[in-house]
């Protein structure tokens, strides 16, 4: 059923507290079945009157100031548009290409690859034993789906004869995992809204319609963890403080008719009711506790969003001294227990996952305080470095305020900002019957949006995603400026907004969920297919050049793969295809002297045969064509349409572009518009390039360029596979 909308402002919702005493006969009328008193009661004192006509007063003045939240009801609220946009978020978690930020992948699922399926994928610096920085209870977390494959995949192998573990499977799975995850938020949204007297579904409808909930909700970063789980806080929180509201009032109630009774028979009948009135204090304790705790494991920042939530459910009715000040302590006393059972598991998972603890050092309590792995102290020391920052990037403190935001929410963040300075202004120049109400759920809601914001702006290094979090208030504040519920003639600013906020976000998911770096894992696919079909008894090499870090994982190099010979022993296959991440975008020479030295390299160590692979954009494969040396020959495999990087954007001018009659302008920028491709080059060399004499390549005097004439980026980056190999020659020798 619909629920009765109330015309009262979101700012006007909280009951009156301790000190604004109804009349004795209406305040005793509000409470079910209360037993009838033997005595008529006396009335309230005209000072209790007088403030609150002062506070009746007062809210008129500040609705008049700030628009009403919630609109009279003119549709029904449906939600058939949530429902059809929750099903658009599951179809575009299976066939996204996007690739946003490499901690996309490299912070979780490329991680536990390797340690649940036994996959070939090199872990990142933050997961080093020797200062992790990232906790391993998130990156297991949203693998979970991994854990069911190990088991299930050798199942349907053996029953139907196919094989779970391909690169498809393994993008899609945790994306579905984490799309039905995001759904917490929706739910907790729709709760927070009902609260609120506002419409619930029109609130997730604009929830579910943003391109943080269509695009980076279906993907395995810890942002969207952090979201997910602010979006539990905030709305137990809520909970916590509507319910807590009521109960206090009715104890205040219950109280002035105990002090106005004449009898003990009422006092007693009194006292009765009020023991049966509900606990308030530490109901949603532990579950704050955890989620407040777990979130600072998955990112420390967590803290931060949090900072908010838990002051106002920490002070509720303290400042107002609706409630003693003991509560206060009370209410903090009861986060411990939670709190340190949180801590203890995570920090304990992370100690054993890192290798600083055993379980034989920890019966024996043979420990020491190098023992145990607290990784958001480490990430906070490392964070305080500025080299350290500099090295990811350093920005200006007000990119957040002015361009992260606005990117993220669009017209959303725009009105949630103007809210913030009109907000300050009246809280600044306004006199004190005006100024808003601060302990009100729309002032926690604004203050849960612009707080976080402004100390993470303190930080150098700001990411767009780092602000995830900040959606929820937002649309509890502005969901009904960005809707068209009625079908009568409304304002212009009214049908810009609307149109603002859904073209905005259209673009967003075309561009994040298909167009930025869209090709990387699908080129990924078409090398595995690509060593799939190769001829036996062939190492391949594959350069990565101009994309972000490619995740690995999804070739399926599995790191140990033995086999059975007849007459019994085990043996070990060798590895046959190796990669290098080359960086940034290169010079076609550079790459060139680059593919030269790996093919040098690959026929000194080994007697297979050998075949090197260029992978990079299209726009810039031309170059790669016209700079190959005479004993090089190159051979486009395929074309990977739909990427794009910002980094080295494709050239779409038609400047110096002959023009025939049979291609035009259009046919000529057809042809630019594939330069939104990766290509995969397969590089091969002349006779003369032997393990012995490599062939000389334009301005070098030998196609094998020493270690010390190469930059020590291509000398890190391509030597990618040393490490592993150490490790495999090491299981070699163990077979």
């Amino acid at each position: 059923m619909v629920k009765k909308e109330r015309s009262k402002s979101l700012r006007s919702r909280e009951p009156p507290p301790a000190e604004t005493r109804v009349n004795n006969n209406t305040a005793s009328s509000s409470l079910p079945h209360r037993p009838s008193l033997s005595r008529p009661l006396r009335p309230a004192h005209p000072a209790v009157t007088m403030e609150c006509r002062k506070r009746q007063k007062f809210r008129a003045a500040f609705n008049k100031k700030f628009p009403k939240a919630v609109k009279p009801v003119k549709v029904k609220d449906s939600a058939i548009l949530w429902t059809m946009l929750a099903l658009a978020r599951l179809y575009l978690a299976t066939v996204q290409t996007g690739y946003i930020h490499p901690d996309e992948f490299h912070q979780s699922v490329q991680v536990m690859a390797r340690d649940i399926l036994n996959i070939d994928a090199r872990k990142p610096w933050e997961f080093h034993s020797e200062n992790p920085i990232r906790s391993v209870t998130f990156s297991a977390v949203v693998s979970l789906p991994y854990l069911v494959l190990k088991y299930l995949a050798p199942v349907v192998s053996y029953c139907f004869g196919y094989d779970l573990l391909t690169p498809s499977v393994l993008l899609v799975t945790p994306r579905a995992f984490m799309t039905f995850l995001s759904f917490i938020a929706d739910y907790s949204m729709y709760r927070i809204a009902q609260l609120c007297y506002l419409r619930p579904w029109s609130c997730v409808e604009v929830f579910a319609s943003s391109y943080i909930m269509l695009v980076f909700a279906t993907r395995t970063f810890s942002n969207t963890l952090e979201l997910i789980l602010m979006s539990l806080l905030l709305w137990r929180v809520c909970e916590s403080m509507v319910d807590s509201t009521k109960i206090i009032r009715k104890e205040n109630i219950l109280q002035d008719l105990y002090e106005n009774a004449d009898t003990v028979q009422d006092k007693v009948k009194l006292v009765r009711m009020k023991t049966k009135l509900p606990p308030y204090n530490f109901v949603d304790s532990a579950v704050i506790s955890v989620v407040v705790t777990y979130g600072t494991f998955v990112r420390p920042t967590f803290v931060v969003f949090s900072f908010v939530p838990v002051a106002y459910w920490l002070q509720r009715g303290v400042v107002t001294r609706e409630v003693s000040f003991s509560y206060f302590n009370l209410r903090f006393l009861s986060l411990l227990p939670g709190a340190v059972a949180t801590f203890l598991t995570c920090v304990l998972a992370d100690s054993f996952y890192y290798g600083a603890l055993t379980t034989t050092e920890l019966l024996f309590w043979n420990v020491t305080a190098h023992s145990f792995v607290v990784t958001p102290v480490n990430f906070v020391l490392y964070n305080t470095h500025g080299d350290n920052l500099a090295v990811h990037g350093l920005h200006p403190n007000y990119l957040h305020l002015l361009v992260n935001v606005p990117m993220l929410h669009g017209v959303l963040g725009l009105l949630g900002l103007w809210s913030v300075s009109k907000y300050l202004v009246a809280f600044t120049t306004g006199s004190m019957t005006k100024k808003p109400k601060v302990f009100s759920l729309a002032t926690m809601l604004l203050a849960s949006f612009i707080v976080p914001v402004l100390l993470l702006s303190l930080v150098p290094h700001q990411e767009a995603r780092f602000l995830l979090p900040t959606l929820l208030p937002l649309v509890l504040l502005h969901s009904d400026d960005v809707l068209i519920l009625t079908g009568r003639r409304i304002k212009m600013t009214k049908h810009f907004f609307f149109l603002s906020w859904h073209v905005w976000n259209i673009l967003c998911v075309a561009f994040f969920g298909f167009l930025h770096q869209g090709g990387v894992t699908k080129t990924l696919m078409q090398v595995h297919q690509h060593a799939l079909q190769r001829p036996p008894h062939t190492n391949s090499h594959v350069l990565f050049s101009a994309m972000y870090t490619p995740p690995t994982f999804l070739l399926v190099r599995r790191l140990t793969v033995t086999a059975q010979a007849e007459d019994g022993r085990h043996y070990r296959i060798e590895k046959s295809l190796f990669t290098y991440d080359t960086g940034g975008a290169r010079e076609p020479e550079d790459l060139h002297r680059l593919a030269a030295r790996v093919h040098h390299q690959a026929r000194q160590n080994s007697t297979r045969d050998v075949e090197v692979l260029i992978c990079l954009p299209a726009s810039l494969s031309e170059g790669l064509f016209l700079a190959a040396p005479e004993n090089v020959t190159l051979q486009r495999l395929q074309r990977v349409r739909g990427h794009l990087t910002l980094e080295d954007p494709p050239d779409l001018s038609l400047e110096g572009v002959a023009l025939t009659s049979s291609c035009g302008k259009v046919c000529q920028l057809v042809r630019h518009l594939d330069q939104f491709s990766i290509d995969i080059i397969s590089v091969n060399f002349g006779q003369k390039d032997t393990p012995q004499s490599p062939a000389p390549l334009p301005s070098q005097t030998s196609s094998v360029v020493t270690q010390d004439s190469l930059p020590e980026a291509a000398l890190h980056n391509l030597t990618e596979d040393e490490e592993e190999e150490e490790e495999d020659q090491q299981e070699d020798q163990n077979l």
